[in-house]
């Protein structure tokens, strides 16, 4: 296939409307800056019909639509033949998550003789966390599930970021893999704010992710609940999610509860801008686009140190990193950082110069690069 040629391009993802998780977020913005290039772009996925968009039922499985739509979700049902339609000429079809709708998708293709890619989106525990289930045989299960109905189904698997990849080849994938960060959008850059009244004269530590459970904000709040600076700090949490309730009540003792906050992706801007510092708590990320868009603009970010999770990737050094969960290590670097906070003026320009190196215009190029070698190595000719 000549690299010049347009491609027609399949996203799958089981919900794509009004959600602002990670993985739709980034799909939506890949899928723009492919379409800039000239491409063509459809999405497979559940929700209301529209432009570039083909629709297929949603899907609950049996006794788990409660807990699937409190962490707002949605899963697709695979109709074959809308499927197959829309397949029919398409050059390359990009799986985004590991479920029944990208499976049989995945199978279709295979049958139709169209390359497949996919990226590692969801890890095995977002999912187990969710029931509060932390079994390591249960990890290992899915994993091997995920593998044979998705990853090795693939011609290419997209990891966002190093550890990603480290983990996939740790439970046994066998495709090849590249490398391809989610990427950081111009947008998301240092800009004049003013801050509210409600936040003039406090240390304000800002928060961005779903309010579930491997997102341990609450050991964010217990920390600043020990914090001798209590008094003068006010904690942002901004997202929704099933815990929302339970972090609301356990942030009221605190001197100045947190403020809750549910925004368009572009309205975090401001709050990335008038903040102090970024403090990412969870324990699970494949890689974590708030703790980089929060360094685009300058923000300088506290990072829980996981085995599971990449983003202690973005720390400049273990003055920004801290053991997950580990409470009293968090309140000491709070309390060290509203004591230097000088030393946080400083570093913002070392946190931007470090964003830079994952502009999302490079992700795509490389993306796009690779969508073209797996088209050539499945083209008969």
């Amino acid at each position: 296939m000549k690299a010049d040629k347009k491609l027609k391009i399949a996203m799958v993802i089981d919900a794509y409307d009004d959600v602002r998780n990670g993985c739709v977020i980034s799909t939506m913005r890949f899928s723009n800056l492919l379409r800039q290039k000239g491409h063509e772009v459809i999405v497979i996925s559940t929700g209301k019909p529209g432009k570039h968009k083909v629709v297929v039922p949603e899907f609950y499985p049996p006794f788990f639509k409660g807990i699937i739509q409190r962490y707002q979700m949605t899963l697709g049902k695979p109709h074959k033949e809308i499927i197959t339609q829309a397949l029919l000429d398409v050059d390359v079809v990009h799986l985004h998550m590991p479920f029944w709708l990208e499976s049989k998708t995945a199978t279709i293709a295979n049958k139709l003789g169209i390359p497949v890619v996919s990226t590692f989106h969801v890890q095995a525990e977002h999912l187990l966390h969710a029931f509060n289930i932390r079994s390591r045989m249960a990890v290992k299960l899915l994993y091997k599930l995920f593998l044979k109905q998705i990853y090795n189904k693939s011609e290419l698997v997209i990891c966002p970021s190093k550890f990603a990849e480290e983990e996939m080849r740790r439970y046994g994938l066998k495709k090849p893999t590249v490398v391809i960060s989610n990427g950081l959008q111009p947008d998301y850059c240092p800009g004049d704010y003013k801050r509210t009244a409600e936040l003039k004269n406090k240390f304000v530590l800002l928060t961005v992710g779903r309010l579930a459970r491997e997102k341990s904000q609450e050991t964010l709040i217990e920390a600043v609940a020990a914090s001798k600076h209590r008094d003068d700090i006010q904690l942002i949490l901004v997202g929704k999610g099933p815990r929302k309730k339970y972090l609301r009540k356990l942030g009221r003792k605190l001197p100045n509860p947190p403020l809750f906050k549910f925004l368009k992706p572009e309205e975090v801007i401001y709050y990335y801008n008038i903040s102090d510092l970024y403090i990412h708590a969870a324990e699970v990320e494949v890689e974590c686009m708030t703790a980089l868009e929060a360094m685009g603009c300058g923000l300088p970010v506290l990072i829980a140190s996981s085995s599971k999770s990449a983003t202690s990737q973005f720390a400049l050094d273990d003055r920004f990193l801290y053991p997950h969960r580990d409470i009293q290590a968090l309140t000491r670097k709070i309390d060290y950082w509203f004591e230097h906070a000088d030393e946080l003026q400083d570093v913002q320009k070392d946190y931007l110069e470090k964003a830079q190196e994952y502009s999302i215009t490079n992700s795509a190029a490389t993306l796009e690069s690779f969508y073209y070698r797996v088209c050539k190595e499945h083209d008969p000719r």
